[in-house]
């Protein structure tokens, strides 16, 4: 008996069931909200003058700057020079200098705390040449109106240098710029000059210059219209960087357990934030980076554990291929060349192997109060004074704008 297939309502026999329909239904798709035009592409980039300054930067003078405001501020940017005249002595640099005319920088803000805490202007070079952050990762030696006028011409003794206060610690989306818009609370740029200008020199020129100029520029992200409007329709623009109260710190220490040599243990001091990156410079009795009495193997240890042992020639090695300068140590500035003495702890932003400032911040040091940072060297040599240590540091307003 044959039968005869009758219909379910579901469909005609042996074809699929019709779609259902979602026209009536809460299912049925409705218009997307816009999505918001991230920050960094409704704002633009924009630079004012801050502060001109000549006269008043005599040898040993303390110098103010209270900062214009402007919405929110990512950078400072310093132009120093200094011209001699009537030179016939056959100058020669001291090994910091020119960079060392600045004798201490410091940044604080509206309530007077340190963002950036009293450091050299040898300092500020290093962390330009070795820091990847906002517009910093540039050898300075390399910038193409950097100078040093060495030997018995006229002008020898005149320099000119271009350095970066680091504040905005990435400038994909802005973070770490800070909030610049309140006119009765403005942030306080520092800057002493070096007690004597002919300590600049190991051979000084025949006249002295009587000061030098420094104009400081600031860089800064405008405030971004409300909303962007297209043929398409309007799109809300974000009004502020991402983790705005994200604040990028520079914190100074130093250290004289290494006098005399041997192998002490350092702990560190500066905990209680994300670390990204340390400087550490070794210097002799007589102030002068040391690249003799460093030892053969650095180790670093967090919370009794030691997770770093770094030696000295692939150190080196490694800080070439990370940040490009693959010429040997050198014990006076030089473009494209490591410094003597100087040796920079950056494998926790060093993800991709290659200096970025684009981030992720996958690999960054979370500390906080109880966290026991401790550094120890195999030996080091009996010339060791004291070592210097800059630390990078990170205080995000949340996990999710750090490692977004």
């Amino acid at each position: 008996m044959t039968m005869t297939p009758t219909s379910t309502g579901i469909g005609a026999p042996g074809t699929a069931p019709a779609p259902a329909s979602l026209q009536r239904s809460p299912m049925a798709s409705q218009p997307a909200a816009a999505a918001a035009i991230p920050f960094t592409r409704g704002s633009s980039l924009a630079t004012m003058a801050d502060a001109k300054l000549s006269t008043v930067l005599t040898a040993g003078s303390t110098n103010q700057v209270q900062l214009q405001t402007n919405a929110f501020l990512e950078n400072l940017i310093l132009d120093v020079s200094a011209t001699t005249s009537g030179n016939s002595a056959t100058v020669a640099f001291a090994a910091d200098a020119p960079f060392s005319v600045i004798s201490q920088i410091k940044l604080d803000d509206p309530a007077g705390q340190s963002i950036i805490a009293p450091i050299t202007g040898w300092h500020l070079f290093t962390l330009n040449k070795y820091l990847p952050d906002t517009d910093c990762d540039f050898d300075p030696c390399r910038d193409p109106n950097y100078s040093v006028t060495t030997g018995s011409g006229a002008t020898g003794g005149s320099f000119s240098f271009r350095l970066v206060v680091p504040i905005e610690y990435r400038r994909r989306d802005a973070l770490g710029a800070l909030n610049n818009s309140a006119a009765n609370q403005r942030y306080l740029l520092t800057i002493t000059l070096i007690s004597s200008f002919s300590s600049l020199y190991s051979t000084a020129p025949t006249s002295l210059f009587s000061s030098i100029s420094l104009n400081i520029y600031q860089q800064y992200w405008t405030s971004p219209p409300a909303s962007i409007t297209t043929s398409t329709g309007s799109s809300p623009v974000q009004g502020t960087p991402a983790g705005l109260g994200t604040v990028a710190f520079v914190r100074y220490e130093r250290h004289n357990e290494v006098s005399g040599g041997g192998q002490p243990q350092i702990q560190l001091n500066n905990v209680g934030d994300y670390i990204t990156e340390i400087v550490w410079t070794l210097r002799n009795s007589s102030n002068v980076r040391d690249q003799t009495d460093w030892p053969t193997e650095f180790d670093f240890w967090i919370n009794d554990f030691q997770v770093r042992a770094d030696s000295l020639n692939d150190w080196q090695r490694a800080m070439g291929r990370f940040f490009g300068y693959y010429g040997a140590a050198t014990a006076s500035p030089t473009a494209g060349s490591l410094d003597q003495g100087v040796f920079v702890s950056f494998y926790w932003q060093g993800l991709f192997d290659a200096s970025s400032n684009f981030g992720p911040a996958n690999q960054l040091l979370p500390t906080d109060a109880t966290t026991k940072l401790q550094v120890r060297g195999s030996t080091f040599g009996s010339g060791a004074s004291y070592l210097e240590v800059l630390t990078r540091m990170i205080r995000p307003v949340s996990g999710s704008a750090l490692f977004a």
